[in-house]
């Protein structure tokens, strides 16, 4: 994880590279893009994904430093690898994602990221963090994280921005589940400001009269359109076209 995600380790331009072109491929004939095939599983997982973040904001954490904390984490790389290896295979939720507190208990998941970041934050650079990690479970499993001893003492109850929290994980999942990406690699494409922008857009749109999971992908192919016809160009990233 990073101590800030700001600080996150890039991604290389290869990797850069083939977003862009996978993302492009419609409009590509050199590039083959192979629809994935989704099952009821995918959905789920994004709505346990959607779950997770509405958890966070009802907790009183804001989007726009849960989000980039959560997509550059090292518990969502464990969550994207599980979701990945699943591939559509139909096998029992649980034994997909081994990670049992996401299917009832997304606050447990919530606390161990606040308090896998503050154990880092205190990290040097090139130390092991993995033994950093195991060593502060050792020694201290019970501590409470100060940013859940800030929070404050009435869970947030607005609906719109539990609404939003809801969409941008479900919706962050999506893509990460349609172009078999890394939570962290997504996020790169999408920021937390980006995606609040296209939530509002949608909100104001005929899809907001139609569950999410019905249009997610539709949302998910018009960012990818704002991606490379719009925001990537601006970042000068037109040597990919």
């Amino acid at each position: 994880m990073a101590q800030n995600p700001a600080k996150s380790r890039p991604l290389s331009e290869n990797v850069k590279r083939m977003m862009w072109l996978e993302r492009a491929a419609p409009r590509n004939q050199n590039v083959l893009n192979a629809e994935r095939v989704w099952n009821e599983n995918d959905y789920i997982y994004c709505h346990k994904q959607g779950q997770l973040f509405m958890e966070a904001a009802a907790m009183g954490f804001p989007m726009e430093s849960f989000v980039p904390m959560y997509m550059t984490s090292q518990l969502a790389g464990v969550i994207d690898y599980n979701f990945s290896t699943s591939n559509g295979a139909n096998h029992a939720l649980a034994d997909l994602l081994q990670i049992p507190a996401l299917l009832e208990k997304p606050r447990t998941i919530i606390e161990s990221l606040y308090w896998i970041e503050e154990i880092l934050e205190k990290a040097e650079d090139g130390e092991n963090k993995s033994l950093i990690l195991a060593k502060a479970y050792e020694a201290d499993m019970k501590h409470t994280p100060k940013a859940l001893l800030e929070l404050p003492k009435t869970e947030n109850s607005n609906i719109e921005e539990l609404s939003y929290a809801y969409w941008i994980g479900y919706i962050y999942r999506c893509e990460c589940i349609m172009h078999d990406e890394s939570s962290r690699m997504v996020y790169s494409a999408f920021t937390e400001d980006i995606m609040r922008k296209a939530y509002t857009k949608v909100v104001n749109s005929s899809m907001n009269q139609r569950n999410l999971s019905d249009c997610a992908k539709e949302i998910c192919a018009e960012l990818n359109r704002l991606l490379v016809e719009k925001i990537w160009p601006e970042k000068k990233h037109r040597k990919y076209l």
